[in-house]
């Protein structure tokens, strides 16, 4: 069985070596990072995690939506219970939907650089982290 707990340090070491990377060619404009959960336990294990995280950025409603540079546009439409999304967007031109129904979601985006795009639904007990870097 797939151990979400001892992955995730791994997983975040190699999003920052990944992002330490220069994106190169014109085929790699975005460079995104997923993690889903698969089977409720690992929902239940990162929607913790985003929950530990709310509170250390001492956020205190269901969603959290912060931007850096301009032109942003980021959408959170939720309905349910106990519902969370982070979204962070930082640079220029970025745009990020995220739909949340039922209850028990927990998703956070992130964008850095210029132009990504995130669209994301979730239909209840479902949890992800989304990391996107683009040029």
């Amino acid at each position: 069985m797939f151990n979400l707990i001892s992955a995730l340090p791994r997983k975040v070491a190699l999003a920052a070596c990944v992002a330490s990377l220069p994106l190169a060619g014109a085929q790699a404009e975005t460079l995104s990072l997923s993690l889903n959960a698969r089977n409720a336990q690992e929902a239940r294990v990162l929607n913790a995690a985003i929950a530990l995280y709310a509170i250390h950025r001492d956020i205190r409603s269901g969603a959290d939506i912060r931007q850096i540079g301009r032109n942003h546009a980021a959408g959170v439409y939720q309905s349910g219970g106990n519902n969370r999304a982070i979204v962070h967007q930082r640079g220029r031109n970025h745009r990020a939907t995220l739909s949340q129904t039922g209850g028990g979601n927990g998703q956070i985006i992130v964008q850095v650089g210029n132009g990504a795009h995130a669209d994301i639904v979730q239909r209840g007990g479902e949890a992800g982290v989304l990391v996107q870097i683009s040029r």
